[in-house]
């Protein structure tokens, strides 16, 4: 038995393992930051990254036990050195058990924000690890055999870090296809690619070929998402195509530019007139296959009224691209419109302060029209006060609540027109004075339905004065389910139904026009 515990505490190989599980750690446990402040806010503030700063002194100190153990120091088989190296060993255990539970944990939709978090870290901590193993350990391998393939593993990490670093390692290709946005003003033609590159689009109308680039003040922008606006007649009916160049290198004197590539040619459809079938989804939190399964259960539809949520948070342009872009142009193809209502979870996030420019909007609260019927698009920004801790002082939501208040109070509706309402959340601010002058202003203006998710329920009120929808989304009919609407829209009434991801009908209800 004492052999035994001597092999498992003392050995140079547990050392090494030790080594290898603390490095590891420390990179998910930076991955798993986003989630510091539940964790915080659980025991006390700075908790999570001072454990953070243990895990990677601990790291540097397995090191040093590693390399004196190859050694074959004589301090090693000291008693303090021994003690040592069993806590240093213990904590590293530690360490990587608790990084491991939290990402199982995690759950599907923060689990691939920590991969991608993992993958921002990754060079720099290969970087290290590289030279770390170069300098300290390669040198103290006895084993020649051993030490070669060390060496010749290491240096083909380095020969591939550095060639990903100047030179594109896939093909390029369109990662969505594109989608349609009505921005109040004007529609935005998104889409993107799956590395940086330029963007255009092209139609004819009124027999002039016409190319518009993704541009700012003249100069071409080079990204992975692609936004071009386009005046509505000149899209409404017509076809078009979008292309886009690769950007190897953007040089001050020059660059390098890649394949061009080209998508099929798209005609969009926005002539409804009279009769409008449109499909709302909202809370689908990653969850695109079943919201859009759900939504092919409701059929044919004209149009798409997204109400937000689409992730836990924008970290990444990649959750742009994956969790609003695509799914957008999964449901749309890019033939019909789509009216984007802000919800609490795409204001979170290093992107999330992008958002606007990314789909082509100045503000989240616009009006817009589908067919003969006037929409009002509300943004209600966060369900909590700015001053809380999940938002890391970055946030002042409610001066802009205060500011769409402000402008909807500004609006008119003159000729009567049939207006539908939208917002994420029903109570549209979380201001009580503010949602009552905003709820007050819709009933002013002849509103005769309000349109909201954020619930994760679905629930129809018939109130005074006009009913609200409360639009499902993932778990809105039980654990896994799915829930989506249609409103099928005519000149004396709005049909209303949501059906969940078994196909059963959660709600049929008929709204008439004021």
């Amino acid at each position: 038995m004492k052999k035994f515990l001597n092999t498992l505490f003392f050995s140079k190989y547990t050392a090494i393992l030790c080594m290898i599980a603390s490095a590891v750690s420390v990179l998910l446990n930076y991955a798993f930051r986003f989630g510091y402040v539940f964790i915080d806010n659980t025991l006390f503030n700075g908790f999570s990254f001072g454990l953070f700063i243990i895990a990677l002194l601990n790291t540097v100190l397995l090191v040093a036990v590693s390399v004196l153990k190859m050694k074959g120091s004589d301090k090693c088989d000291k008693k303090g050195f021994k003690v040592f190296q069993v806590i240093s060993e213990v904590f590293a255990a530690i360490f990587f058990i608790v990084v491991m539970v939290n990402f199982i944990v995690s759950g599907r939709e923060s689990a691939p924000v920590a991969i991608k978090m993992c993958k921002e870290i990754l060079p720099m901590w290969l970087a290290v690890v590289g030279v770390t193993t170069a300098l300290f350990i390669v040198p103290n391998i006895n084993k020649k055999r051993i030490k070669k393939a060390v060496s010749v593993v290491m240096s083909a990490i380095m020969v591939f870090a550095v060639y990903s670093a100047l030179f594109p390692t896939a093909a390029y290709k369109f990662s969505s296809k594109p989608v349609v946005f009505d921005n109040g003003k004007e529609y935005s033609v998104v889409f993107s690619t799956n590395d940086n590159g330029t963007a255009y689009i092209e139609y004819e109308y009124q027999g002039e070929s016409i190319r518009i680039y993704d541009e700012d003040n003249g100069r071409k922008k080079a990204g992975t998402i692609h936004t071009i606006t386009v005046p509505y007649e000149q899209l409404s009916g017509n076809t078009y195509k979008v292309s886009s160049t690769r950007v190897i290198d953007e040089l001050s004197y020059g660059g390098r530019s890649g394949k061009t590539i080209e998508s099929e040619s798209i005609t969009f459809n926005d002539n409804f007139g009279d009769n409008v079938n449109v499909l709302t989804v909202s809370d689908w939190h990653t969850h695109n296959k079943i919201a859009q399964e759900t939504a092919d259960q409701l059929g044919e539809y004209n149009a798409v009224i997204l109400l937000g949520d689409c992730a836990p948070g924008l970290m990444f342009t990649q959750e742009v691209e994956d969790y609003l872009i695509s799914f957008a142009s999964d449901l749309t193809g890019g033939e019909m419109p789509v009216l984007f209502a802000r919800g609490n979870h795409e204001t979170r996030g290093r992107e999330a302060g992008n958002l606007s420019s990314y789909i082509g909007y100045d503000n989240f609260y616009y009006t817009a029209k589908l067919g003969n019927y006037d929409f009002i698009v509300l943004d209600s920004g966060e369900d909590k006060t700015d001053d809380h801790s999940e938002y890391g002082g970055m946030v002042v939501y409610e001066q802009n609540r205060q500011k769409m208040v402000d402008w909807l109070t500004s609006l008119e509706n003159t000729d009567h027109s049939k207006t539908i309402a939208l917002s994420h959340d029903k109570g549209i601010c979380i201001e009580e004075e503010l949602s009552q002058t905003a709820h007050n202003k819709l009933d002013e203006l002849n509103v005769s339905m309000l349109v909201s998710g954020h619930y994760h329920t679905t629930e129809f009120f018939d109130e005074t004065p006009y009913p609200v929808l409360v639009d499902g989304g993932i778990n809105a009919d039980g654990d896994g389910t799915y829930v989506a609407s249609m409103l099928s829209i005519s000149p004396e009434k709005i049909d209303v139904k949501s059906v969940n991801s078994d196909g059963e009908t959660t709600i049929s209800e008929t709204v008439l026009w004021r």
